[in-house]
């Protein structure tokens, strides 16, 4: 008994040892490690010895403890078995990821980025093992997206099991140093504050993103909290998700420490104390600079024109919306310009589409110098352009900025090294006294547009009711000349041309003429412009030129004698590279001779394009064919014009023949040029001729041929042909 008290005063268990004080910051070192998303684990020899949840579920989905003590190896697929057992064999640190393939569960292969770390130094032997599942990464930046903001949550979810465990932290210093080691290799900057959002830890990621070294920022307010301070919005945002989820999310753009403007992605979490009062903040900071970047080049690829720069057609219309908006409940009235370049198809066809690139970017310019701060200007397409301007307190201001417009691109542009003009046309309408919504507004800007154009081009016009009208009765008539061909609608009309002195016929002109099944006889004072402007005219004027010679061939079956038929030219059929070649197309497949054809163009033809217009001319000219300038006087009658082209006939404009009995003016001025084409060995007709006393002044200046009423009207092919044979007259 008493041996068996001595024994255990003698040999009983020392006291036990008191408890060493816990402390905090090494549980919540290991709660982090546990919380990260990749695989963490200490193999000593290739052992596992430490591994955490996320190793566990990576590995099979078994719990750690259940995979300590085996062999990293046997959670490698066969495939990568040799290049694991280098990584774990050799001690040395392998830093930049290596591609692995684990086996998950129920033996599924997971493809994972695997790296080690030596921690030799601070355990003899052991190497820190990460490893990320990389099997599912999706490429497109909206998985990419949907990615990052699971792994948000998860890290949210962390955060709150942290904030649930922080009274049970304690850890030993060794899992402190190995949780600072994994939050250094983490690519996220993560920044950690105390409740004030003053900065107490940073990572070297931190580092990198904002060029701030950890010293700079330690006790300092946390930079990622002045820039959401500095928008009220998003600071509010802030502090009611902070109170009420205890985490937040949001994008803001920040500056680095070079003062480089970058955007971030902020996930933030508050660490709260057991009783719930907030204690740390823990943030993951994101770059996303190039995706903002993107973002933006997608947004201003959808609203602004990628030539110019300015506002495109659907940013326009959503502009020009806003401004209606704001004008009808401020009281206010707007004004809404409609624009049109004059001239600029040629620019294009005759300089190329690259200077026509350079036009539109110096009109643009040119615009935009022109209004007002608070007016926008946007291109809708091709050479149309538009302005809104809001807040117009006196419409009287409006032709003031459309007259600065014109004179702004009156003067010369000089692009590439050529000098070149055009002028633009101007549709002005005014809300809300014209309309009160924006398809109506920009439909009636649109009919002022084309009246400018009307009116001769180069000036501006303000909608009027009557425009409606107009405007419909072109669309009607562009929707009929569109079938009008293929209907058989369209016909030639021949107007004879008589020699003065002899009276005999010397040709005739070819007029074009539309008899609608749907309109009846449309006059040619409306549909020619129509086929000018949609393009039509090239192949409706291929197509006068085919029946012209036709008809000449026809009147030759009947026993007429051939005569000269005179086809009136578009500008745009001028400018078709292939014109020579249709025509000598024409000619071979009719059978008529080249001195039996005879092409008109007009003064402002000639001005449009003088070296293509030469050259053109010229070849067909070669070919015989006779070349004459109609309208002559209504332009720029120059001498050195009817030097420079190959013209064979100079026609008076009727304008001058009408009153030449009665003005005294008129007389002088066709005086002055028969004498001055009869000098260049030029012939002279004179249009429009209507009386005898017309005729008897004409053969006093001895013109040389008339054509006119006072002879004959223009008649169908059949008719011209009867009336030649009951008038018996002779043919040149």
């Amino acid at each position: 008994m008493d041996d068996r008290r001595k024994k255990n005063k003698t040999g009983s268990k020392p006291a036990r040892a008191a408890k060493s004080p816990v402390d905090p910051t090494q549980d919540w070192a290991q709660r982090l490690i546990g919380a990260l998303p990749d695989l963490i684990c200490l193999c000593r020899g290739g052992r596992i010895e430490f591994v955490n949840s996320a190793g566990g579920r990576l590995l099979g989905g078994r719990s750690p403890k259940s995979v300590i003590g085996r062999q990293f190896t046997d959670f490698v697929h066969a495939d990568s078995r040799k290049t694991a057992r280098t990584m774990l064999r050799g001690l040395t640190a392998w830093k930049e990821p290596v591609h692995l393939r684990i086996l998950g569960t129920r033996r599924r292969v997971i493809d994972a980025a695997v790296r080690t770390v030596d921690a030799t130094a601070d355990a003899d032997g052991v190497l820190i093992v990460q490893a990320r599942d990389i099997t599912e990464r999706k490429r497109a930046e909206e998985e990419l997206r949907n990615s990052h903001e699971e792994m948000e949550k998860k890290v949210a979810k962390r955060t709150r099991e942290l904030t649930r465990e922080i009274a049970e932290r304690g850890r030993a210093e060794k899992d402190l140093r190995l949780a600072a080691m994994v939050i250094e290799a983490t690519s996220e900057a993560v920044v950690i504050t105390d409740a004030k959002f003053r900065v107490t830890s940073v990572n070297p990621s931190f580092t990198e993103m904002t060029g701030y070294r950890a010293s700079e920022v330690k006790g300092k307010p946390a930079s990622f909290y002045n820039a959401v301070r500095r928008d009220s919005g998003l600071l509010a945002d802030m502090r009611k998700a902070i109170k009420s989820k205890g985490r937040w999310e949001g994008e803001f753009w920040n500056r680095r420490k070079n003062n480089e403007e970058y955007a971030a992605r902020l996930s933030l979490s508050a660490i709260t104390n057991a009783d719930g009062r907030k204690r740390q903040y823990v943030a993951l900071i994101n770059d996303i600079t190039k995706r903002k970047h993107d973002e933006e080049n997608i947004r201003r690829q959808a609203n602004y024109d990628s030539l110019t720069g300015l506002p495109n057609r659907e940013l326009f219309l959503d502009r020009l919306s806003q401004s209606l908006s704001n004008m009808s409940r401020a009281g206010q009235k707007m004004a809404l310009m409609f624009l049109d370049l004059d001239g600029f198809k040629l620019v294009n066809d005759t300089l190329g589409h690259n200077v026509g690139d350079l036009l539109l970017r110096e009109t643009s310019r040119r615009l935009s110098g022109c209004v007002r701060d608070t007016d926008t200007v946007a291109r809708l397409g091709g050479d149309e352009f538009t302005v809104i301007m809001p807040s117009v307190t006196d419409t009287r201001q409006v032709p003031v900025i459309a007259q600065r417009v014109l004179d702004s691109l009156s003067e010369a542009f000089v692009l590439d090294g050529h000098e070149t003009f055009v002028s633009c046309s101007i549709g002005i309408t005014i809300f809300p006294d014209d309309a009160a919504d924006a398809v109506e507004l920009l439909k009636n800007a649109d009919s002022a547009m084309y009246r400018a154009k009307d009116q001769g081009k180069a000036n501006y016009q303000f909608y009027t009711s009557d425009l409606n009208e107009q405007v419909k009765e072109r669309l009607v008539l562009k929707n009929g000349l569109v079938r009008a061909k293929e209907r058989g609608e369209l016909s030639l009309h021949y107007q004879p041309k008589l020699d003065i002195l002899s009276g005999r016929i010397t040709g005739v002109e070819a007029l074009m003429r539309w008899n609608s099944l749907d309109l009846g006889s449309v006059p040619p004072a409306k549909f020619i412009p129509v086929l000018e402007e949609t393009g039509m005219v090239v192949d409706v004027g291929e197509w006068a030129i085919r029946t012209a010679c036709r008809q000449h061939i026809a009147w030759c079956d009947i026993g007429l004698p051939p005569i000269r038929i005179a086809v009136n030219l578009s500008a745009r059929q001028l400018r078709e590279h292939n014109f020579v070649s249709i025509v000598q197309q024409v000619l071979m497949e009719t059978g008529v001779g080249s001195e039996h054809l005879e092409i008109e163009i007009t003064e402002s033809m000639l001005m449009s394009d003088t070296a293509n217009v030469v050259t053109t001319l010229g070849k067909l000219h070669d070919l015989g064919i006779c070349i004459a300038m109609d309208d002559f006087g209504t332009g720029y009658s120059s001498l050195s014009y009817l030097k420079q082209f190959p013209i064979d006939t100079i026609k008076i404009d009727r304008s001058f023949i009408n009153d030449i009995a009665t003005d005294t003016e008129d007389v002088e001025i066709v005086k002055a040029i028969i004498t001055m084409g009869q000098s260049l060995n030029r012939k002279i007709v004179a249009e429009g001729v209507e009386t005898a006393d017309q005729i008897s002044i004409l053969k006093k200046f001895q013109c040389d041929e008339i054509q006119g009423y006072v002879f004959s009207r223009p008649l169908p092919g059949d008719t011209l042909a009867e009336f030649f044979k009951k008038k018996a007259l002779q043919y040149a």
